[in-house]
């Protein structure tokens, strides 16, 4: 058994366990199993720092909480005071993604990946104004009025996978009347299906959806989801959606030590 450090971060509800010492990515699905085993942490996800400004999630998928939650960590180890911004790199990205932080009060605006498609996707009988999303590391198809359970989620990755195999999909399910959202997401790499308690990449893709068929302007959405509440700002030009920021505060752990096998 080899002794590890970990922090736990809660991005609203979306808990993610990040390992800080360094493992190569061919380990990573063996330590983030065996993470995920250990009921106490809560964990809903496992990302691992690569580098100081680098994190890699453990099926290289993108996340856009984690994200956020790596930006408040970067910015303390900054030693950033209040208010200030920090550049990071991420898997599922290609690019580097600015985040606005502010250390005080652990709020974070991140401007997320643009979706590479956003179309109506109301196949096998979804309901009308189902859509699909994809942003290039997950792809989310957002459902409106399904009840949210595992087996209508499994019909719809079923759908997914056999038309296009994403290393990691969700479905978002929005209820109209409340207005809240259930987003349950799988990772293909670990083999993981989780109700999360929210999702960053889903609330984007969401209000990309919401946004698609509305004139070129700035659209603002708040999502209540089953452990807390994202922000998503949305800017269509010409339109196109050209920009989404995902917003809202972070809690991080102190630094603890964990044992595992190695892998």
């Amino acid at each position: 058994m080899n002794k590890i450090r970990i922090l736990i971060a809660n991005p609203a509800g979306n808990i993610t366990i990040f390992v800080l010492d360094h493992f190569e990515p061919s380990q990573y699905q063996s330590i983030a199993s065996q993470l995920l085993a250990m009921t106490e942490l809560k964990g809903e996800q496992v990302a691992f720092v690569a580098d100081e400004n680098t994190m890699h999630m453990c099926g290289m998928e993108f996340c856009g909480n984690a994200s956020r939650a790596f930006a408040l960590m970067t910015a303390q180890k900054q030693g950033i005071a209040g208010y200030g911004q920090v550049e990071i790199n991420v898997s599922g990205c290609d690019q580097p993604l600015s985040v606005e932080v502010n250390t005080e009060n652990q709020f974070t605006r991140i401007g997320m990946p643009p979706p590479l498609r956003i179309e109506k996707w109301e196949e096998g009988g979804l309901p009308r104004g189902s859509y699909l999303v994809d942003m290039d590391g997950i792809m989310h198809i957002v459902v409106r009025d399904m009840a949210p359970t595992l087996e209508h989620f499994n019909e719809i990755k079923d759908l997914v996978d056999k038309k296009f195999d994403p290393p990691a999909m969700g479905v978002m399910f929005f209820n109209t009347t409340a207005g809240t959202l259930t987003p349950v997401v799988y990772v293909k790499e670990v083999n993981t299906t989780y109700f999360e308690g929210s999702c960053g990449s889903g609330t984007t893709a969401v209000a990309a959806a919401f946004s698609a068929d509305e004139p070129d302007g700035s659209y603002r959405f708040t999502l209540p989801q089953p452990a807390g509440t994202i922000t998503a700002t949305v800017d269509k030009v010409q339109g196109e959606v050209k920009a989404v920021y995902i917003e809202g505060t972070v809690s991080l752990s102190e630094v603890m030590e964990v044992e595992v096998v190695s892998p």
